[in-house]
């Protein structure tokens, strides 16, 4: 009975190792039915002992032993040493670097408890052709504890093409498609511009304060209006006649028009233009004001370059009030060279002590007595010429080299006012302006107050001037203010009323001196200018916080100011800035001196004053010294410019010139008594007037009535006589142009 079960356990046995087999064996057709070539190796033993082949194009087995000229039984590492040099002709592929030790590579394989090894190399079939193979290793043990590997060769060069094509498309959405638009991004909008190779124009297009949205409605919701404007410059610009765009970053986008006709580019512009006051009703967002800048470009101009003049053009457009674009032309040409030039020579103008300090003195209304300066730089370069302050601060802000700058400027008011305190001369506070790059540097306040006691000077006598903006928009000031005042330093807020205007902020950050900026005192006269100059002083007033009035001109303005409780004035009415060597003169009389102004400034205030009172602006303006006989200055108007061409200094000439060509003949006399030097100068009384002339004079084929208002006067320090005239048209400019 006991034989009878174990013959049939023995059969069951047998039948369940038969069926393994089986499956084993279909398993292992299966994964070796597409294989090229396999073979089994014992990896412990190094060895292999069956003969294998190698499929070749036409599905026919080629034996690999007699192939490479190699049989087997063999070493399992000598076979692999000659399969390298007969199938792979290039052995620096990374996927090899392992090779030439694969026998102790795989047993190290599994012992870390991997059963899988697989190597992915170009190499050679037996008809030289070439390959992508998949070599793959299963490892195993066999009854004697010996690991033993199925070597499975495939090829995969076809599966390697799609997996390169598409890898590729992937590299290329990634490299060329903006993540926010799902359009052209910077670098492809490049790359199909110089394949088209059309000439055009380059555009960028930039949106007011962008920035406003992002704080308001989130960076998501900023986002989505990148995508909305993006939608919006895809249906507007035609893309199937040349027309490219690209999102570049932020606001930033650029466009590309297959034509330089202005008219053509404007009326695109518009268009443009139109479509975002959409996107600001349906997102509910604040009215997108977009500005442009426009560059030509051709085959052959670096893409860079003619983005940069676009920039260029379009920081010009940004600051004009009745457009919102503007062409990139030759003299924004040559404005960028003298601006790389300035560039270039800062740290060599800067070693060469080529930058000035000078000082505009601050006096009190009331006494005159002077009170303090404001420390301001001029660039003089070794034959005499002068740099304006607008041409160089603000390319100087722009490129971040403008705190150098103010390190050195800083610097050299310390050694004057230490200088000026050695000699025994009575020192004011000079303050000293720091510039918005200049509040983001690190240890600012720490450097600064090193510098003074290096030096040996009171930092109390170096007020720190911050300009509205920067305070208003940088988080940080406020803990730098505290840190100049807790170094002993004072801070000033510079052109008030020429920014945000914020009053809460004066609370919040702590000046000690408020200066209005001249925009505002310029409105003095006025109800309404006069109203907001009162409240913002008394506000100030109860905070404890001093005034300075900048760009005081007249004195009707320095009455009104001494009237409502101003501290200090700042302005050309008592000084220009002026070199040190002019202001110890000032340091050493204390009070307002009149010498320090030139004949030049005396005109100038005088001719400003009287035009407060006959502001109607004129075709033509000109400044004349009589007595020398010498025209200073002439103006006309864009919209009257004519033939006129007044190309001679002298005034008696000009005069002559004038009547013979374009006076009627029945106003020639009244004219040439009226203007006749001569006549003016004999019956002039020693005190200023004024006359007026209504005369007749020729202009496109007709007689255009007209009208001279004549004002005489002398200045302060000199028996010079001065005459201003202003022309004027009394009949419609519309009427006479058509």
């Amino acid at each position: 009975m006991s034989t009878t079960q174990d013959i049939e356990r023995g059969s069951e046995s047998l039948k369940q190792l038969r069926r393994a087999l089986f499956y084993e064996s279909q398993f292992r057709n299966a994964i070796l039915s597409d294989a090229v070539s396999f073979y089994d190796a014992n990896i412990t033993k190094d060895s292999i002992e069956n003969e294998f082949f190698f499929r070749d194009e036409e599905n026919d087995f080629i034996s690999i032993p007699d192939f490479i000229g190699f049989s087997t039984p063999c070493k399992f590492s000598d076979f692999i040493e000659r399969w390298c040099y007969a199938m792979i002709p290039d052995m620096s592929q990374k996927a090899l670097r392992d090779m030439p030790n694969l026998r102790q590579t795989l047993l190290k394989v599994f012992e870390e408890g991997k059963r899988e090894y697989v190597l992915n190399y170009w190499g050679e079939s037996v008809s030289g052709k070439k390959v992508y193979f998949n070599h793959r290793f299963l490892l195993t043990k066999n009854e004697l504890d010996e690991v033993c590997a199925l070597s499975i060769i495939k090829d995969y060069t076809q599966i390697h093409a799609i997996d390169d094509e598409y890898m590729q498309s992937e590299l290329e959405l990634f490299a060329y498609r903006d993540p926010i638009t799902q359009g052209y991004n910077y670098i492809k909008f490049k790359e199909k511009l110089k394949e088209d190779g059309q000439p055009g124009s380059i555009i960028c297009l930039d949106i007011h304060s962008f920035k406003i949205i992002n704080s308001i409605c989130g960076v998501t919701k900023g986002d989505e209006v990148i995508k909305y404007i993006w939608d919006s410059l895809l249906i507007t610009l035609d893309m199937d006649k040349g027309d490219l765009a690209a999102h570049i970053n932020a606001d930033h986008f650029i466009i590309f028009l297959p034509t330089t006709d202005k008219d053509v580019i404007v009326h695109k512009l518009k268009n443009i233009s139109l479509s975002l006051i959409v996107i600001s009703v349906d997102l509910d967002i604040p009215q997108l004001q977009p500005y442009f800048g426009v560059s030509r470009w051709a085959a052959g101009k670096k893409i860079e370059m003619a983005y940069s003049e676009a920039i260029t053009a379009k920081h010009n457009a940004k600051q004009q009030q009745n457009v919102d674009y503007a062409f990139f032309d030759e003299e924004d040409t040559n404005r960028l060279i003298r601006e790389k030039e300035m560039l270039d020579s800062f740290e060599e103008a800067l070693a060469r002590k080529e930058f000035k300090v000078w000082f505009q003195p601050k006096f009190t209304p009331k006494t005159k007595k002077l009170v303090g300066a404001e420390a301001l730089v001029r660039w003089v370069k070794p034959d005499g010429t002068m740099i304006s302050p607008g041409e160089f601060i603000p390319l100087f802000e722009r490129n971040n080299i403008i705190r150098k700058l103010d390190e050195y400027i800083f610097r050299n008011v310390c050694y004057y006012q230490k200088k000026w305190a050695e000699s025994g001369k009575t020192i004011v506070p000079v303050s000293v302006n720091l510039s918005r790059a200049s509040l983001y540097y690190k240890g600012v306040t720490e450097e600064y107050k090193r510098i003074t006691e290096i030096i040996g000077v009171d930092s109390r006598m170096l007020p720190i001037e911050i300009t509205e903006s920067a305070a208003i928009t940088n988080d940080a000031v406020k803990k730098i203010i505290d840190d100049f005042h807790r170094l002993g330093f004072s801070l000033q807020m510079d052109d008030f009323g020429s920014g945000y205007s914020s009053l809460a902020s004066l609370n919040l950050l702590h000046f000690d001196t408020l200066k209005l900026d001249k925009s505002l005192i310029d409105f003095i006269g006025e109800f309404g200018g006069n109203r907001l100059i009162e409240h913002t002083i008394s506000l100030a007033k109860e905070l404890g916080i001093n005034i300075t009035a900048e760009g005081v001109e007249t004195e009707t303005q320095v009455k009104f100011l001494k009237n409502i409780g101003c501290d200090n004035i700042q302005g050309f009415f008592y000084s220009k800035p002026v070199p040190s060597e002019d202001f110890e003169k000032v340091l050493d009389s204390s009070v307002v001196n009149e010498n320090l102004k030139t004949r030049n400034d005396f005109v100038e205030e005088h001719i400003y004053t009287f035009n407060q009172n006959y502001y109607k602006p004129a075709l033509y303006t000109f400044v004349v010294n009589l007595t020398k006989d010498l025209i200073m200055n002439h103006t006309e108007q864009e919209n009257w410019k004519d033939e006129t061409n007044i190309l001679t200094k002298s005034y008696s000439q000009a005069v002559s010139q004038v009547t013979e060509r374009f006076i009627s003949k029945k106003s020639v006399s009244a004219f040439k008594k009226f203007m006749d030097r001569d006549n003016i100068l004999k019956s002039f009384s020693g005190t200023q007037e004024t006359k007026i002339l209504e005369f007749q004079r020729f202009f496109d084929g007709r007689d255009v009535d007209m009208r001279i208002v004549s004002h005489l006067f002398k200045v302060p320090n000199s028996d010079h006589v001065w005459l201003y005239v202003k022309v004027f048209c009394t009949e419609p400019l519309k009427l006479i142009k058509n």
